[in-house]
């Protein structure tokens, strides 16, 4: 799998490098991210849910398994903050971090590339469940627990709001909309949204690699901040994919297929951009989160292909 996983980290090593050469790039850095998150990504979340079959958007034990490996590195993010003496609502920006994975930018190009076309709807619905529950906790706790408390109702309306805002999410309810209701897709609809989608994976790729170059790094910041950053990445990559793998082994005995595999390769996905967002917006644990992300992500490089190849033998591209 490393024919799978070497050039998906080369695309991202190429953002990079062009983001450390041109400092000029911020701007571009910007419309390419956008373009990422509101055109390229929609289109083929969109395109990938409105072609599927409606009894794929019913895949309760990958869900129930999805839910579980986040809840679980969530917590244990919360445990951790906790030991440390760090209490809500600052703690859920370190669970954020435990269990926020780059699902969008990376995780999909990364199954598309190992096991086809195939894997598009379990990896649309996989990115909306990895994104709404992190999201919309850390709001809520930070509404509830902050200085501007907010009444429940009124902290999970804004928090719901706040995600079905994503265009990602957007993008997979209008997918299930066709799908649920049996509409055909006009021919120009779909070489439009496919012309868009062709273009998502690499220029994801290449806009992470753009965002990494703007995060300070140094082995000092790292060494002095090794006793958050270790526990944080280790639960991100090894003890969510462990509990989401253990659930669906063990608790549904599910058949390995595209959904068992696109559900522990999605958990096992690096620490993604939006916990930093987070933590920068609520000025809490950003610097740590910032060098938590490039850490996983080298990680992963042996982590992934690992995983990918464990499902390799079953699941043919």
């Amino acid at each position: 799998m490393l024919q799978v996983v070497v050039p998906v980290f080369l695309v991202i090593l190429v953002g990079y490098g062009f983001g450390r050469k041109h400092q000029f790039a911020a701007e571009a850095e910007k419309l390419i991210n956008e373009y990422v998150l509101y055109i390229a990504l929609p289109a083929l979340l969109f395109l990938a849910v409105a072609r599927a079959n409606p009894a794929d958007l019913a895949q309760w034990p990958f869900m129930a398994a999805t839910l579980t490996g986040i809840a679980a590195a969530y917590l244990a993010g919360l445990f951790l903050a906790r030991a440390k003496g760090v209490s809500a609502p600052q703690s859920s920006i370190v669970g954020m971090a435990a269990c926020y994975g780059t699902t969008g930018y990376m995780g999909i190009p990364i199954l598309i590339a190992a096991f086809g076309p195939k894997a598009a709807v379990p990896a649309a619905i996989a990115t909306i469940l990895h994104n709404i529950p992190a999201i919309m906790t850390v709001i809520i706790t930070h509404d509830l627990t902050g200085q501007k408390q907010s009444s429940p109702l009124a902290s999970a309306g804004r928090a719901l709001a706040t995600t079905l805002k994503n265009p990602l999410t957007m993008a997979v309810l209008a997918g299930a909309f066709f799908c649920l209701l049996r509409i055909p897709l006009p021919t120009i609809l779909t070489s439009f949204a496919g012309f868009l989608a062709a273009a998502a994976g690499p220029t994801a790729l290449f806009a992470l690699g753009l965002g990494l170059a703007r995060i300070p790094f140094s082995a000092a910041r790292l060494s002095a901040m090794a006793g958050w950053i270790t526990p944080v990445v280790l639960i991100k990559i090894l003890i969510q994919p462990l509990v989401t793998l253990g659930m669906i082994a063990l608790a549904f005995k599910a058949d390995i297929d595209i959904w068992y595999a696109t559900a522990v390769v999605m958990a096992a996905q690096p620490i993604g951009a939006g916990a930093y967002v987070f933590g920068k917006k609520y000025g809490y644990f950003s610097e740590e989160t910032s060098l938590a992300i490039i850490v996983s992500l080298l990680m992963t490089v042996l982590t992934l292909t690992l995983v990918l190849q464990t499902f390799a033998a079953s699941i043919p591209a």
